[in-house]
């Protein structure tokens, strides 16, 4: 896997406190610079996602996931990767994996 940079949307810590604020814990993977990895694990309901956090505000972040994203996506035999890009968007996350458990 190549490595990436670790550079983080400007909407990165806003989407990290509403996960946080909705009761889950975050941790950042955006250090690990590894090409396609997510921006953060999300622990909710006693499970672990992947998540991706995208910026509407850029073109970069409205184009969706990168090739390296989703070469990533494809690959990973873990759980589902998501992406957000805006706090409601976090909200609903939340409120389908809640409901899913």
């Amino acid at each position: 896997m190549k490595r990436g940079h670790s550079r983080r949307d400007a909407n990165h810590a806003a989407l990290a406190k509403r996960f946080e604020d909705l009761g889950c814990t975050v941790q950042d993977l955006s250090h690990v610079g590894v090409a396609g990895w997510p921006d953060v694990v999300v622990g909710c309901i006693g499970r672990n996602h992947l998540v991706e956090f995208k910026n509407p505000e850029t073109a970069y972040g409205r184009a969706g996931l990168s090739s390296n994203q989703r070469e990533f996506a494809q690959r990973w035999r873990g759980g589902q990767m998501y992406a957000v890009s805006t706090p409601e968007e976090v909200d609903v996350l939340v409120q389908n994996w809640r409901k899913a458990a």
